[in-house]
């Protein structure tokens, strides 16, 4: 089973930060999965990398120990990248990189949905945002971080430059 460049764009996640776009060159890359095992399940439309799995797509890559993509009816995919910690980079058409990490990785294809699961961390530069859970909706761009509740919060840092440019750009 393929994987098309919507498996690997799971990097959108990371524009929770910032309303930079996507570098949109990467999705007019082919997608490279290199894994020191893969398994398919070709009834139940699953196919499974192992061990080291990385995946590439223009600047996209992405780390993990174990990659699940799920082919659900109707286009409701799925990608399910899993790590201790699932790791992401991307270089946005902006220049700057972005970095995820979190222990799990996943992506709705239909909802345009990305979740990070578990010490989830997204990166720009020197900002930061740390949650139990962070969503990000792709098409939306909008992004929602929660602590489970059990003594955990949700923590953002920006640099005072970053502050600065941001208060600038919302003044007419």
């Amino acid at each position: 089973m393929p994987l098309t460049l919507s498996h690997a764009s799971l990097g959108l996640l990371l524009l929770l930060a910032v309303s930079a776009q996507a570098k949109e060159s990467d999705y007019q890359q082919p997608v490279t999965v290199d894994s020191g095992s893969q398994q398919a399940e070709l009834n139940e439309n699953k196919a499974t990398f192992l061990q080291d799995v990385v995946i590439t797509q223009g600047s996209i890559i992405i780390h993990a120990d174990k990659v699940v993509v799920l082919r659900h009816a109707k286009g409701d995919d799925e990608m399910i990248a899993t790590g201790r910690p699932a790791t992401f980079f991307q270089i946005l058409d902006n220049g700057k990189p972005v970095n995820a990490s979190a222990s799990e990785l996943r992506y709705q294809l239909k909802d345009r949905l990305v979740t990070l699961t578990g010490k989830a961390e997204l990166k720009q530069n020197d900002n930061q945002v740390n949650g139990d859970v962070i969503r990000y909706d792709i098409q939306k761009q909008q992004m929602i971080a929660q602590s489970s509740g059990k003594g955990s919060r949700v923590k953002t840092i920006f640099l005072p430059q970053e502050i600065d440019e941001f208060n600038k750009a919302g003044k007419p």
